[in-house]
């Protein structure tokens, strides 16, 4: 998880001097520490005492910090190039960066929608309510930064008498400031009971008899909590919790099944409300209808009581069924294709090729943060893609969760699989070629594979190389080659070794494909079969036919080079 700087700033203010407020402003704009997130966690009884968060930085940053709009690139680093046998250029070529636009790659027709690693701005109190853009990934409406100049007051502050509550309340006004700036409205609501005596009548909001006959109506009495939890027993997310977060987990996702208002849940914890309906929304794929929530706060004579909560439902009853019936077709369509009885990894390579060939990536989609844009359009963003592997994967019993996290400081979105009994990432997104072409602008220079499999069961080593994992959600190591796709396919070098790679280049004539693929376990086997085969030509020796130039594509920090055939 992430703890928001806003919410840093509140446990601050009020508690502490101002030489302690000022100090941990700095540490706050700088980020929370994971050892941080981590203690909050176990103190609130959430995450398990032997998860940690791991936080680790981005590949890559921005050259420019304080142009927020510019494009950043992502992708692969790739090389096209062309050799003859005449003459060939070792280093010829070029490299191209790709773009990353909008939240979770873009998404300029839902402005509402924003990258879960995007930063948030505190909650402010306007008399009875304070309010926050809330979405369902968990991130706010807009970005905010605090600047030196900002926390400036005019002169007549700065005197030689140190008034500590006078700093503070600049604090607090500050922070209110930027929130009203940032548009952070509509999440949060506080209601305060006037007349004392209103708890013992069973039909007001604040009486106990009258919460718990509304959670019962739910199917949230206590026997059908427990039911639910062993319901989402071996979901990833939800195996992270204790037993706390997991009532707390089962609540907020029946509100949200059965479209409920107002319910009233089992924390006072904000920033713990907010964890755990991430921690929801990363096992349900399904609750496309769903964009955000509010919660209410009940307080009696200052004091919090009770914590509701009400989902953000963007489409009425109609609306949503009409919707899942057009989903469940093509789920239908695309499973009666499907190796049900083979292994896991069959399942998942299916999906993958699946819902490449029948998407487009497109950062215009409609819906492109839920899996409606995929489902219904054909064509979507990462979080899209995502969601839909997910949803599929799960039909057919290979358990998969969502992963959020950054490309070069780009939001991004892909899966963890539970495979044949090892867990191993799959990026559905980055193996369209529609995606590669879109992020290079649609150069038709580039010469791509229709599928590309490098992130087709991959270990941690190999996605780190370019994706940074977000600690929204503990995640496993993930270091078994077993299901990779080029272990599997015969595509994988740990040594130069060409008889391998002769059997390797009959196989793909024989099947009719249009190149061969060489991945390699280092980069010192990447680099030999590049001198062997490029500088020194070698590569003619396992071209059928009279051809005489040879195209390649190499992408460098995969260590994969591309023979293209025809």
């Amino acid at each position: 998880m992430s703890m928001r700087r806003d919410r840093c700033f509140k446990n601050l203010i009020g508690k502490a001097s101002v030489f302690f407020a000022s100090f941990f402003m700095a540490a706050v704009l700088a980020g929370c520490e994971g050892d941080a997130v981590s203690e909050f966690f176990k103190n609130n009884n959430l995450m398990n005492s032997d998860d940690t968060f791991g936080f680790a930085k981005d590949k890559k940053e921005n050259d420019d910090s304080d142009k927020a709009d510019e494009e950043n690139t992502e992708g692969f680093e790739q090389s096209n190039d062309t050799i003859t046998a005449a003459d060939i250029e070792a280093n010829a070529g070029f490299n191209q960066e790709t773009s990353d636009a909008g939240d979770f790659e873009g998404d300029s027709s839902n402005s509402g929608e924003s990258d879960s690693e995007n930063d948030n701005s505190g909650n402010a109190a306007t008399e009875n309510s304070d309010s926050v853009a809330f979405n369902a990934d968990g991130s706010d409406s807009g970005n905010s930064g605090l600047g030196a100049s900002d926390a400036e007051g005019d002169d007549s502050s700065h005197s030689g008498t140190f008034d500590p509550d006078k700093v503070n309340k600049a604090i607090d006004d500050l922070i209110s400031e930027i929130e009203r700036e940032t548009g952070r409205t509509g999440r949060r609501r506080d209601v305060e009971e006037n007349d004392g005596g209103q708890g013992d009548d069973s039909t007001t909001y604040f009486s106990d008899t009258f919460q718990q006959a509304q959670k019962e109506a739910l199917g949230l009495s206590i026997v059908d909590i427990e039911g639910l939890k062993r319901s989402q027993q071996g979901k990833y997310a939800f195996e992270h919790l204790t037993d706390e977060g997991k009532t707390l987990y089962v609540e907020i996702m029946r509100i949200i099944e059965k479209r409920a208002e107002d319910i009233v849940v089992s924390t006072l914890d904000e920033e713990v409300l907010d964890v755990v309906c991430q921690f929801v929304l990363a096992d349900h794929p399904e609750f496309f209808y769903m964009d955000g929530y509010t919660y209410t706060r009940y307080t009696v004579a200052g004091v919090l009581k009770k914590i509701s909560f009400t989902g953000n439902y963007i489409y009425g009853p109609e609306e949503i069924a009409a919707r899942q019936q057009k989903i469940d077709a093509y789920v239908n369509t695309c499973l009666a294709g499907a190796p049900l009885y083979d292994d896991d990894y069959a399942k998942v390579k299916y999906v993958y090729d699946y819902l490449i060939s029948n998407t487009e990536y497109d950062a215009e989609a409609p819906d492109n943060q839920n899996i409606c844009s995929v489902f219904l359009y054909g064509k979507s963003v990462c979080q899209g893609y995502a969601k839909a592997t997910q949803y599929l994967l799960n039909k057919i019993g290979v358990p998969t969760t969502m992963v959020t996290g950054k490309v070069n400081g780009v939001g991004h979105a892909w899966n963890l699989v539970y495979a044949d009994g090892e867990y191993t990432y799959v990026d559905t997104t980055w193996g369209d070629s529609s995606y590669q072409k879109y992020e290079s602008g649609g150069a038709e220079s580039q010469k791509l594979p229709l599928i590309n499999y490098t992130y087709l069961c991959c270990t941690t080593q190999d996605i780190s190389r370019t994706h940074t994992i977000a600690e929204t959600l503990p995640m496993p190591d993930c270091t078994s080659m077993r299901n990779n796709y080029y272990v599997r396919e015969g595509e994988y070098f740990t040594e130069n070794d060409m008889n391998a790679l002769g059997s390797l280049f009959s196989r793909r004539y024989a099947d009719g494909s249009n190149n061969v693929t060489i991945k390699c376990s280092t980069r010192a086997v990447y680099d030999e079969f590049i001198k062997r085969l490029i500088t020194d030509q070698e590569v003619f020796g396992y071209i059928e036919g009279s051809n005489n130039t040879v195209s390649y594509t190499t992408f460098d920090e995969q260590y994969i080079l591309i023979i293209w055939l025809y």
